[in-house]
């Protein structure tokens, strides 16, 4: 079973089965999603002293799982878990992380907040691309997804005078390149897709406070405005199909039409959508709760007491990177 991940919350989908009975093949429907986790938390902190926010997290397997972030110690940014314990990995070379993804246990990439991407190649990470757009200083990287051949990454390139313009950088199996789109002056956060399909990425523009939130839709080359909001745009790929939360409704892109699935109650629901399908995701629940939907009910699952930031999921285990003066790992186990 392949893994499954988030945004802003990021997420990937579970594969659909199939069965054949009488020379007909059906699409099994996702069953709901289960809730008797058995649960524990990891405090990742081979150093005290200091702040620390860790934000991506990615895994090829349930005993093979990256996670990463900024620190003010060096030691406590890049953390890996074989499945027993959870070990800091120091990297050769000064970086301040942001968001990682990957395609396998040897190709796993690494954003930073300085125009960097780094590389796993299953032994080593190294520094493998420093990007900038011409007549800026640098980009700062705010999230990467994709497939073999074919990942994006989004985020904000930035002048020395402050000026600023969303970035587009996308890799192609051979190198990573600069999509070419207008400049817009907003910061791009989230990006999903589904393998050859269309890429959305979500962004905001800081000068428009009533409708800051952004969709954008990147088909053929060009990028185009479908989505605008005073609500965050929280996106995620469930079952191979991409979803988007905004106001507490859920929608799947189709084709170029956001389709109305959910509406989620906003006495609860705070935003996210991580899970294998639309009957068992999670998200982020009001009163510092994760909350869990299992296509009946969205209901509170865990008390974190924490920010989650980030969350990956797997046929029978979840993670999420929970943050309040400094971070810890939540594990879920299902029997």
């Amino acid at each position: 079973m392949k893994p499954v991940s988030l945004l802003t919350i990021l997420l990937t989908a579970l594969i659909t089965t199939f069965s054949c009975k009488d020379g007909i093949t059906t699409i099994e429907e996702p069953q709901p999603g289960r809730r008797d986790y058995v649960w524990k938390r990891d405090t990742l902190r081979a150093d005290m002293e200091g702040w620390q926010h860790l934000h991506g997290i990615w895994g090829d397997s349930p005993k093979d799982i990256w996670v990463i972030g900024d620190a003010y110690t060096y030691v406590n940014k890049v953390w890996h878990y074989d499945g027993v314990n959870w070990k800091n990995y120091l990297l050769n070379e000064y970086a301040e992380p942001t968001k990682i993804w990957g395609v396998s246990s040897s190709e796993i990439w690494m954003l930073t907040k300085q125009s960097e991407i780094w590389k796993y190649n299953g032994t080593k990470w190294y520094k493998h691309t420093t990007i900038v757009p011409p007549g800026y200083s640098h980009i700062l990287f705010q999230d990467i997804f994709g497939y073999t051949n074919s990942i994006y990454a989004v985020g904000v390139a930035v002048k020395s005078d402050g000026d600023y313009t969303g970035i587009i950088v996308h890799y192609n199996g051979v190198k990573w390149e600069i999509v070419k789109t207008p400049l817009i002056k907003e910061y791009f956060f989230n990006v999903i897709f589904v393998n050859g399909g269309d890429v959305l990425i979500s962004g905001q523009d800081f000068h428009e406070p009533n409708q800051s939130c952004r969709l954008y839709v990147l088909k053929n080359g060009t990028l185009n405005l479908i989505g605008k909001n005073r609500f965050t745009y929280f996106l995620g790929v469930l079952n191979k199909k991409c979803y988007i939360s905004v106001d507490a409704k859920v929608y799947e892109y189709v084709n170029g039409v956001l389709v109305e699935h959910l509406t989620l109650p906003k006495s609860i629901y705070a935003g996210g959508i991580i899970g294998r399908s639309l009957k068992d995701f999670f998200c982020a629940n009001s009163g510092w709760y994760l909350g869990h939907y299992n296509g009946t009910s969205l209901d509170n699952l865990y008390f974190v007491n924490a920010s989650i930031a980030n969350g990956f999921v797997f046929e029978k285990e979840v993670f999420f990177i929970l943050n309040n003066q400094g971070s810890t790992i939540l594990h879920g186990k299902l029997n």
